[in-house]
């Protein structure tokens, strides 16, 4: 398993210092977690198994379509 986390900032138009952490687990499961830069000891997560990770996958291309360019 590659050791790899993506990281992706918040939206700049939202003026806040979040980021989201994805990465592979352990257990094989997409672990998630969301925090401010300001007070990064503070985060909540989520992990999801890899059906559930395929569904979050298939809703967020929908609701990405649905964004007018």
């Amino acid at each position: 398993m590659e050791n790899t986390k993506i990281i992706f900032a918040s939206s700049e138009h939202l003026n806040t210092g979040k980021e989201m952490q994805i990465h592979c687990n352990l257990n094989n499961e997409i672990f998630i977690k969301i925090y401010d830069w300001e007070v990064p000891e503070l985060y909540e997560w989520i992990t999801l198994n890899k059906a559930t990770a395929i569904k979050f996958s298939k809703v967020l291309k929908r609701e990405i379509s649905k964004i007018e360019s």
